[in-house]
């Protein structure tokens, strides 16, 4: 929506130079429009920087912080609007609408935690991500004040603490936690090997396991901006808390990839 806003502002701000400097020439209607449409997205993307810059990331925040939860919506659908990317979610309706859950789902774009955060806005839902993405990214500081957590994909000790923090957090309902059990995004569209570590957190927790089957996501940055991407985002199932807590961790692996694997016809 902001970035729609951003466009008509733009254009109303030409229109406005137009009225003031009758005498110019309409040739320059279209340079003008998309200098004022740059300036004002530069503008905003300054005001998210500044935001960021004032979070203090020596802290740790155990709340999804509001503010912070605003200004990551609201950079989320502006970047889908300029990468002109669709969601359309199918059984969204299967997710608990009261208490905590683990959302595990396979993993092919840099845009699935993305449009799955914004198809999901009814639910304070966080996630478990690579730490340059909280710490390098302009934004990354925004998530992190919204219970988003790094974890060290290199260090097994520091992993585990993560998904004990995640796990704590749940059982506090503070949030619920996304993770991709395949730890990266697959380069070939086929499903990775699942670390069954993932499904601790939602053990420790005691809480659900949602499958999402995410598809779509990796055509983006090969379309955009000229070409429309739709993101399909299907709920496949809920494992009750209790079956999760059952289970082993390589049994829930197993059973969630072949969800997967059957949806995604591999």
């Amino acid at each position: 929506m902001l970035f729609y806003i951003l466009l008509a502002l733009g254009a109303a701000l030409t229109a406005l130079v137009f009225v003031l400097a009758p005498s110019l020439s309409l040739w320059w209607a279209i340079p003008i429009a998309l200098g004022m449409i740059v300036l004002l997205n530069g503008l905003y993307l300054l005001a998210v920087w500044i935001y960021c810059k004032s979070i203090d990331m020596d802290r740790e925040y155990d709340t999804i912080d509001p503010v912070a939860h605003r200004w990551t919506m609201t950079f989320i659908r502006w970047l889908l609007a300029v990468c002109r990317v669709k969601i359309r979610t199918v059984n969204l309706d299967i997710v608990p609408r009261e208490g905590e859950f683990l959302l595990v789902g396979n993993h092919r774009s840099a845009f699935d935690p993305l449009t799955t955060f914004v198809a999901m806005k009814d639910w304070p839902l966080a996630f478990i991500s690579k730490p340059e993405n909280i710490y390098k990214l302009f934004l990354g500081p925004a998530p992190y004040k919204c219970c988003f957590l790094p974890i060290d994909r290199e260090n097994p000790r520091n992993a585990l603490k993560t998904i004990n923090a995640a796990a704590a957090r749940m059982k506090a309902h503070a949030c619920s936690y996304g993770i991709y059990p395949e730890g990266t995004r697959t380069r070939t569209g086929k499903l990775l090997e699942f670390k069954p570590g993932a499904f601790k957190a939602a053990q420790k927790a005691h809480v659900p396991v949602v499958v999402v089957a995410a598809e779509g996501g990796e055509q983006v940055l090969k379309r955009a901006p000229l070409r429309s991407t739709t993101v399909t985002l299907t709920f496949l199932a809920v494992i009750d808390a209790d079956t999760v807590k059952a289970k082993h961790t390589h049994e829930l692996a197993d059973e969630v990839k072949g969800m997967l694997q059957e949806h995604l016809g591999e």
